[in-house]
């Protein structure tokens, strides 16, 4: 891991305290789970693609509005 220093606004140091209270969890892991949940995917661009294509193919479709919205739900998974 590498070290990090950030530079937050009060209203976001707030929410971090509140959500490390009710989870237990440390601030560090909620930042890192909120990086991950918007930059980083358990997918290459190429997979993204290859099920995006087979779930158009297949019934029930689900439709996202954009492409983030789409990769927080194949992080889901």
């Amino acid at each position: 891991m590498t070290r990090v220093q950030i530079l937050l606004e009060t209203k976001e140091v707030q929410a971090l305290r509140r959500k490390a209270k009710a989870s237990g969890k440390s601030y560090s892991q909620l930042v890192r789970e909120a990086i991950d949940t918007v930059y980083t995917s358990r997918f290459s661009e190429y997979e993204i693609a290859r099920i995006a294509g087979e779930a158009k193919r297949g019934k029930g479709i689900k439709k996202f509005k954009d492409s983030k919205s789409f990769l927080r739900y194949l992080w889901s998974l």
